[in-house]
């Protein structure tokens, strides 16, 4: 039966992890870039000013298609991940077996169809909706059509476009929102502060060091955040938030491709081999490195078995997930998650 030493999975997971986020990120700010270059100025600052908020959110062009780079980068990372894994499953005594990963498997193909393209629709919904609370909240404030349009798609710079919320998830953007108005006033300076007992001074929101520095600096004068000040802050914040977002995604979705063609991988692989459900051990395997994102449920099912392909490990909150990045996982077991699988073959198994 067929077997796959654990400290080569471990290995070729980290290898694949250090190969592939990179271009998974470099395709979601592609995807940012996209957006930003492509926007109707014009249209939408013509449908701003006549009140029309879908008017302009069409004139933003938020559409699948900028997301092209993204989901090249995914599908590439799941076949790359899925020929890797097969290419390391070895038949005890006989060593290499000459698996192939098939991508044309209605599995792999499925994958791909719900995966990448679930994740793109969900970023055309979310930038919509990012852009739509944007413009609300311009109106609520008594802001112009070009104040609004900039907070949309920002200021151009040294020749490219900075700032904006573009490629910002909600709570992202509603962060970037409160901080920039709030260094607009003494007052709202004075709200992003808290005063502890002892004196010392820190932040409601966390946001780069140079902006927390520009606005203690205010608070302790009893001003506002200086205009030059704050538009500096106002595009290194937005940098900061997108970095961090960018990283996010980046890290959850190279995890996903990993895993999910992992597991398909080694199903290919029993289909051609013969290999029951039954014989089939999963072990769960909590992240190296992964203290940063720690979930003390994952910790604790660390070394956990499960006999069966399709036995899933069961968390306390009643999530069954057959592997880390299972989709019935959802979001709370997966966004960040580095946690790992373990396949092995029980060949005495009659």
């Amino acid at each position: 039966m067929a077997i796959t030493p654990t400290r080569s999975q471990a290995r070729l997971f980290a290898q694949l992890i250090a190969e592939l986020e990179p271009r998974i990120r470099a395709g979601f700010m592609a995807a940012v870039t996209d957006l930003s270059a492509n926007v109707n100025w014009r249209e939408l600052l013509a449908n701003l000013e006549a009140g029309n908020i879908e008017g302009a959110i069409a004139a933003l062009n938020i559409s699948p298609a900028a997301w092209q780079q993204y989901s090249e980068a995914v599908s590439a990372a799941y076949a790359a991940s899925g020929s890797a894994h097969a290419a390391q499953i070895r038949m005890i005594g006989i060593g290499a077996i000459g698996t192939r990963f098939n991508m044309l498997n209605p599995r792999a193909e499925q994958w791909i169809r719900e995966h990448v393209g679930g994740s793109i629709t969900g970023f055309v919904e979310e930038q919509i909706e990012v852009a739509r609370q944007t413009i609300a909240a311009g109106y609520r404030l008594g802001k112009g059509p070009r104040d609004i349009a900039t907070d949309l798609v920002g200021r151009v710079v040294d020749g490219r476009r900075q700032g904006g919320v573009l490629g910002l998830d909600a709570p992202r953007a509603e962060r970037l929102r409160i901080v920039t108005e709030g260094m607009k006033t003494a007052e709202g300076v004075k709200s992003l502060v808290i005063e502890h007992r002892s004196g010392a001074l820190s932040l409601r929101y966390k946001v780069n060091k140079a902006t927390a520095n520009r606005i203690l600096r205010a608070y302790r004068k009893g001003e506002a955040v200086p205009q030059a000040e704050r538009l500096i802050s106002e595009r290194q914040y937005k940098n900061a938030l997108l970095k961090d977002r960018a990283d996010t995604v980046a890290r959850t979705e190279t995890a996903a491709a990993v895993l999910n063609a992992r597991d398909e991988a080694f199903r290919q692989t029993m289909e051609q081999q013969g290999i029951r459900p039954d014989q089939v051990v999963k072990v769960w395997r909590h992240g190296a490195g992964a203290t940063a994102y720690h979930r003390p449920d994952h910790l604790a099912m660390a070394g956990t078995e499960v006999v069966g392909i399709d036995t899933p490990f069961v968390f306390p909150d009643g999530t069954a997930m057959l592997f880390p990045h299972d989709p019935a996982g959802g979001a709370r077991h997966n966004i960040n998650c580095r946690c790992n699988v373990e396949y092995r073959v029980n060949y005495e198994v009659d």
